[in-house]
């Protein structure tokens, strides 16, 4: 997989787990410190990403 095509697959994978991890955290689904390290990892892997939006 080249770096083109990897970019927005992270920056979607960021995406997902930052949004599941609210939703989580809506539910309580699992421990606080759980959903907030999905939620980290989620944000992370957007910021690490350089797919950009605008």
């Amino acid at each position: 997989m080249d770096e083109k095509s990897r970019m927005p697959l992270q920056f979607i994978l960021g995406i997902i787990l930052a949004l599941g991890a609210g939703v989580l955290m809506f539910f309580g689904v699992f421990d606080v410190s759980i959903r907030i390290a999905i939620g980290t990892i989620g944000l992370v892997l957007i910021a690490t990403s350089k797919y950009r939006l605008l």
